[in-house]
């Protein structure tokens, strides 16, 4: 499920197609038929927390990779601006990928078919 979900296809078949530009899921896969889209209260949480978890625990490695390689003269203006942009791009760059993880760790918690 999760390589699927890496590759931007639904977690449940493996079918492409799931999103209709990059910041919009389907409510559905066009293929399986799986519901993306609930309607459960607090359901994009799981999207939000990996599109802010992946970014700044690659962040944190990227930059003290980075200072320690170059210490004792580290780029100090990569780092600050680099650190900026990072931040603030990672997360878009990496929204579709994010939110189809996040379902397919619903899909690992709460498989199809079995009742809540």
């Amino acid at each position: 499920m999760f390589s699927r979900a890496l590759l931007l296809r639904c977690p449940v078949c493996g079918k492409g197609g799931i999103f209709e530009h990059w910041f919009k899921i389907k409510g559905q896969c066009p293929n399986c038929g799986y519901m993306f889209a609930r309607g459960e209260s607090g359901y994009q949480i799981g999207a939000m927390a990996f599109g802010l978890i992946i970014p700044l625990v690659s962040w944190f490695f990227l930059f003290f990779g980075i200072l320690i390689g170059t210490w004792p003269n580290p780029p100090w203006t990569l780092l600050q601006w680099g650190s900026v942009a990072y931040m603030l791009l990672l997360p878009l760059l990496l929204y579709p990928v994010s939110h189809t993880l996040a379902i397919a760790l619903d899909l690992l918690v709460r498989p199809p078919g079995r009742p809540i």
